[in-house]
């Protein structure tokens, strides 16, 4: 069996940086608790407890604790749906940010 169709491209701008960050994230007015999975200066994947309408507009706030008492690292970033699908239990959707704040590259730095 061949493939006829034609090769898909590599959409991913930035490679992701898999994580496990408690975050939270506003869409059509309230705050939601969520997990990011992943993270990039363009994007990110998250795992949350409902289905998210594709292109919708969305707000993410991530933060990533230090040791020692320091002070936590935070970032807030605008996005938009670009998937959002069920597995298992829960949902994940993908999140890609337009212009990502100097503070998640701080934030994405730190996570090593």
């Amino acid at each position: 069996m061949t493939d006829t169709g034609a090769p898909r491209a590599n959409r991913r701008i930035t490679a992701r940086k898999a994580c496990l960050l408690t975050v939270r994230y506003r869409i059509a007015g309230g705050w939601h608790p969520a997990t990011a999975l992943d993270l990039s200066e363009a994007g990110c994947r998250l795992r949350l407890g409902e289905d998210l309408p594709r292109a919708s507009a969305v707000t993410v706030v991530f933060e990533a604790p230090l040791r020692d008492g320091a002070t936590a690292l935070a970032a807030e970033a605008s996005g938009v749906v670009t998937w959002s699908r069920l597995e298992g239990l829960s949902h994940t959707a993908g999140i890609h940010f337009a212009s990502p704040p100097a503070a998640l590259v701080e934030l994405l730095s730190s996570i090593g």
